[in-house]
């Protein structure tokens, strides 16, 4: 089995369609049903836009599809007659070291889909039935801006050959340890980044793509004093789900932002001899390149130096997230805290947003206090040695 991706050759009805998976049997014809389903699944469907995401797809596809080949066995095979489900025999080869030994949460991201293309087979006619069962399941309630109106009662149905998975335990820097990281960048333009990261939470292919023309002379913004809102375009820069959504550029930053424009960024565009239009730059003039994958190892660089084991730029989107939601819940604002997080963070859900409730009551107050005016004043001090 083999999985390939189409090329703007690939077209549906007329319009050209790039990185559909397409998987080759090991007799060299197309899986057709496979192909059919990704038509159906991430482009007539329309939810499914990330380019990454129809890679990630492909490849569960890929996983399921190589080893019902490597084994024998027909995918159409849904029948009682087995001792398990083709698809507990799936998850169950997930677990096993032969299939990698895959957390809970990645064998049912695999599990969604595959129920997916099943029930879409179904409807098509190529199999009698789906190869699980629906069953109820007790799953935790809202405690937050959605707990009045939650008719759940704490249940919801699921597919039975699904795995019970673990609270995904949220991690982020206290407001010491946001200084200690900054102290720790001795690069200019590396603090930058992680200033932004903190102050924004944006995730790392929004700051590798963050456009130049976004950055403004500060006192030519007369509408608020404190920040400076930004509108993400993802016609000028990757998006996750290729969603506008605002963001909020603490006065300071963007000061900061303009003066490296006009100082570090110029000089490194001029060592490239070319103009770039994203913002940030290498010390060779060059975009940071694959969404900014650089990033990782800057910050748990400097993580290291700064004795924080679990850093990496997500935990800087976690870190601005949970303390501006503390913040603006001390100012007795809850249902705005949330609609407000969730709008700068690019959440499809408030649901998601919620998450950092948790984190919230497990943190000392003393770690939560006045985050943003602190991530400013230690910008100040950095900016200054």
């Amino acid at each position: 089995m083999d999985l390939f991706f189409s090329t703007s050759k690939f077209k549906l009805n007329g319009q050209s369609y790039s990185g559909v998976p397409i998987l080759i049997s090991k007799e060299g014809k197309v899986v057709e049903e496979a192909l059919d389903f990704c038509m159906s699944y991430l482009i007539k469907r329309g939810r499914v836009q990330s380019s990454k995401s129809w890679v990630t797809y492909g490849k569960a596809l890929y996983q399921f599809f190589g080893w019902c080949e490597a084994n024998g066995i027909d995918w159409r095979d849904v029948g009682n007659d087995r001792e398990a489900t083709i698809l507990a025999e799936f998850r169950d080869w997930n677990l096993s070291s032969e299939g990698g030994s895959l957390a809970a949460r990645t064998v049912n991201a695999r599990l969604r889909l595959l129920c997916a293309f099943y029930r879409y087979a179904a409807n098509s006619g190529w199999v009698a039935t789906v190869p699980y069962a629906m069953e109820t399941i007790t799953v935790s309630q809202p405690k937050g801006f959605l707990a009045h109106v939650d008719a759940s009662g704490g249940m919801r149905t699921s597919a039975d050959v699904m795995l019970k998975t673990p609270r995904t335990v949220i991690r982020l820097l206290s407001k010491h340890q946001s200084r200690d990281l900054l102290d720790a960048l001795s690069n200019p333009t590396h603090k930058l980044i992680v200033r932004l990261a903190l102050t924004t939470g944006m995730r790392r292919e929004e700051l590798a793509t963050f456009p130049l023309k976004y950055v403004i002379n500060p006192v030519t913004y007369t509408k608020h004093r404190s920040f400076i809102r930004v509108n993400l375009d993802p016609r000028d820069m990757a998006i996750k789900g290729n969603q506008s959504r605002g963001i909020d550029v603490p006065r300071t930053v963007m000061e900061d932002l303009w003066q490296y424009v006009l100082d570090r960024r110029h000089q490194h565009e001029s060592i490239s001899g070319r103009s770039q239009s994203v913002l940030l730059l290498t010390e060779s003039g060059q975009p940071y390149a694959n969404d900014g994958a650089s990033f990782l190892g800057i910050v748990k660089k400097a993580g290291k130096a700064a004795g924080i084991p679990y850093v990496n730029v997500h935990v800087l989107r976690h870190t601005y997230a949970t303390h501006t939601l503390y913040a603006m819940m001390q100012a007795k604002a809850q249902t705005h805290a949330l609609l407000y997080v969730r709008d700068r963070l690019g959440h499809a859900s408030i649901t998601t947003t919620e998450q950092y409730l948790h984190c919230i009551s497990e943190l000392e107050d003393a770690l939560m206090n006045d985050f943003q005016s602190e991530i400013d004043v230690m910008s100040r001090e950095a900016a200054g040695a």
